[in-house]
């Protein structure tokens, strides 16, 4: 039988209380006995004493126990021995309480769980700061887009990015602003940074989410460009074809009429062959636009990646034989570099293929002015799997005052050349996820960078 030994003892203590209160009194009034009374009033003092002791001790007891719920320490299992002593009747009831306790604080830390995985997922940055200015939460891209390997304040930004601190605490809550910071690269890249503001409990936080816009603008560039070299290439066609029609007509009717000026028609010979020459010429020029915007087709009618494991050694040693072969120079020099040697890339080869042989073909024509030209072609994977290839020369390098315009379809330095390399290359590297980057120093050389993200375990 179940029964409550708090209320028992507590029973017990009251009626041996009574008891003693009685023979005091009896002794007191009916006998006069100096010692009994004496005795029996010490009794008295002593169970009233116990008495509040026990009820006190019970209570710290059974306070202790209610905080300590949902532990599993040795202090916590002695203390719940003694609670469930002293109130059986409450067993169950903290049994119900201490699986609810820990089913919440289950679900506490499974979303805990959810949330770090969550945020280290996520290629925006999140930045969560109090009113002293100190980091709350921080994720792994918000530190990698920053550069930094750990934050504790928010003044801490401005070691790397003067200023940067102030920019941030400065935006409205809901407002957003690009801001200009430099990368690993030394080139200025822009981020995209939002502001909001709430409560947590009494405490006000304000959050920061950011991320790398450059390559959404670059994205909107290559559509906007699409989009142009889509429209010139339909009017520029529809134009050229009868002119380059009407051009050939011209020189087979100029030949038909030839025959008849020698005998019939008096029309001086210099003067037929100069309109048949410029018969002749409008028909190679219309030919040559023709093919013209058939290079700048490709660059909008690209096919989907074919994506495989690309080996880089084998990929760079056939395209360094080939350029190498290809360079009228016989002391070129093309140096390559894997780390670790069995590096592999997830790409389209062919596509990437054209990208490595745009490149050198650059870096050939501008190592042609520097009698030690060198090539350098170098890959290594960073921390986060990001495959990273360089290709490097130290040849004129590239002006400072036209350096942002050479993704720029159509344009270009060479005569010869017809200006979509390296958009095309940008083209390329888009379609894989990646992105392509370029430092120049003109007399130094230049160095263009390739980026493939890693895949996230």
């Amino acid at each position: 039988m179940r029964y409550n030994s708090f209320y028992v003892n507590i029973l017990t203590r009251i009626i041996l209380l009574s008891a003693t209160n009685f023979a005091f009194f009896w002794f007191l009034v009916s006998t006069g006995r100096f010692f009994s009374i004496v005795f029996l009033g010490f009794l008295i003092i002593t169970q009233i004493a116990g008495l509040i002791h026990y009820v006190n001790t019970t209570n710290r007891n059974l306070a202790s126990f209610l905080l300590m719920i949902g532990e599993e320490s040795v202090e916590f299992m002695h203390l719940k021995e003694k609670v469930e002593k002293t109130f059986k009747g409450l067993h169950y009831s903290f049994q119900r309480l201490n699986e609810e306790i820990n089913r919440v604080k289950l679900q506490r830390e499974y979303s805990d769980i959810l949330f770090r995985n969550v945020m280290s997922h996520m290629d925006t940055g999140i930045l969560v700061w109090n009113r002293a200015g100190s980091i709350q939460v921080v994720n792994e891209s918000g530190l990698g887009l920053l550069n930094v390997k750990d934050l504790k304040h928010i003044s801490e930004l401005d070691f790397q990015y003067p200023g940067l601190s102030s920019r941030i605490q400065t935006l409205k809550p809901g407002g957003s602003s690009v801001i200009i910071l430099s990368n690993t690269l030394g080139e200025n890249q822009p981020f995209l940074f939002r502001a909001k503001s709430f409560l947590l409990g009494k405490e006000q936080l304000q959050l920061v989410s950011f991320q790398d816009i450059q390559s959404e603008l670059e994205e909107k560039e290559m559509e906007s460009w699409q989009k142009l070299i889509r429209v010139l290439a339909h009017e520029v066609s529809n134009s050229i074809t009868p002119i380059t029609t009407l051009g050939t007509n011209i020189g087979n009717r100029i030949k038909a009429l030839w025959k008849e000026t020698e005998t019939e028609v008096k029309v001086p010979g210099p003067v037929m062959k100069d309109i048949h020459r410029s018969a002749e010429l409008i028909e190679q020029r219309g030919n040559g636009l023709i093919d013209f915007i058939g290079h700048y087709k490709s660059f909008i009618r690209l096919p989907e990646p074919d994506m495989k494991n690309v080996v880089l050694r084998i990929l760079f040693d056939d395209v360094c034989s080939l350029c190498s072969a290809e360079s009228s120079e016989e002391s070129t020099i093309i140096h390559n570099k894997i780390q670790p040697p069995d590096l592999q890339v997830t790409a389209d080869r062919k596509m990437l293929e054209q990208v490595l042989i745009n490149l050198l073909q650059n870096a050939l024509k501008a190592i042609s002015v520097n009698p030690d030209g060198v090539i350098n072609v170098e890959a290594y994977m960073q921390e986060n799997r990001t495959v990273i290839i360089n290709i490097s020369d130290n040849g004129k390098g590239i002006p400072e005052d036209i350096i942002d315009q050479v993704f720029v379809p159509f344009f270009t330095t060479d005569e010869k050349g017809t200006g979509i390399g390296l958009s095309l290359s940008r083209r390329i590297m888009y379609l894989h996820g990646g992105t392509i980057r370029l430092r120049s120093v003109e007399g130094k050389g230049t160095t263009v960078i390739l980026i493939f993200p890693g895949k996230k375990p």
